[in-house]
């Protein structure tokens, strides 16, 4: 028990800090972010944890497993006549049990970390369509939300995946008019998750263009470091800066979806994103 408590201790301590999740999609910057804010003396960011995606669905499984089992021998006792079973997982506990996961997760990071980390941060982009999850099990969270325009993220995501792939993803998509049509959908639903979670959580959420970050990146981390509560000073933002171009260079060529687009995928894109891109600032017409 005393390992429990010292255990139950540290996790405390670990939510005494400020928990921000980097979301985003595929090939939006999200690693040069993430490389930035743990560049940061305040900051500790390790990189992806996948907790949405992978990690809680495993344990949900569990729990209903376990609950399943529970309810069975419950109920073989009372045909029995004898007193039930009470045994069982209820939804604020799997949330407790889900959130004291994350917690020895970041308490792991913290190791070897400066005694001055105020924000403790993971960057996963797809937790961007989880973010009610994630607020449910670690109320108070703040998010960086790392957008880009869609199509040159289709460009970007449709070249990675075809090196990566030995030829699985061209015979999934056989064109690009055919994966940047499938592109769109995914692009809008990462972009309107994340400004619904800012609709319902005022103050919690910090959109960043990543094209903002392509030149001089000190203009948007200014107020990035302000919304994190950390040391915003010139020197401290323009060291992070340059620790994350060494680290994990940004690939943001804007404009790049017009060497790509032909007029029917620009035409196509621009039907299912096109009021989106201009209420993000981005050009919508039609022709590439």
């Amino acid at each position: 028990m005393e390992e429990y408590r010292a255990t139950h201790g540290r996790l405390a301590r670990v939510f005494e800090r400020q928990i921000v999740f980097v979301v985003g999609a595929t090939r939006w910057g999200t690693a040069w972010v993430q490389q930035c804010l743990d560049a940061h003396p305040e900051i500790c960011c390790k990189g992806e944890a996948h907790f949405t995606d992978s990690l809680f669905p495993l344990l949900a499984k569990a729990f209903d497993d376990y609950n399943a089992g529970a309810e069975s021998v419950g109920n073989r006792l009372v045909k029995s006549g004898l007193p039930g079973n009470a045994a069982g997982i209820m939804v604020e506990d799997a949330d407790y049990l889900m959130a004291s996961a994350v917690g020895v997760m970041f308490n792991r990071w913290l190791k070897g970390s400066g005694d001055g980390v105020k924000v403790i941060a993971e960057k996963t982009p797809e937790h961007v369509l989880n973010l009610k999850l994630l607020d449910r099990v670690l109320p108070g969270l703040k998010v960086v939300h790392v957008y880009r325009d869609g199509r040159d993220e289709a460009v970007s995501a449709w070249d990675f995946n075809n090196d990566l792939s030995r030829g699985e993803f061209r015979r999934q998509y056989p064109s690009f008019g055919d994966f940047a049509r499938a592109f769109s959908d995914n692009w809008r639903r990462a972009v309107d998750a994340a400004r619904d979670f800012d609709r319902r959580r005022k103050g919690q959420c910090f959109h960043l263009k990543a094209e903002a970050l392509a030149d001089t990146a000190a203009p948007a981390l200014w107020p990035l470091f302000g919304f994190l509560g950390v040391d915003a000073a010139e020197a401290v933002v323009e060291a992070a800066a340059e620790r994350a171009w060494e680290a994990a260079p940004l690939d943001v060529d804007a404009g790049i979806w017009r060497k790509k687009f032909d007029a029917e995928t620009a035409k196509a894109f621009g039907r299912d994103c096109g009021e989106l891109l201009k209420l993000l600032g981005y050009e919508a017409e039609a022709k590439p």
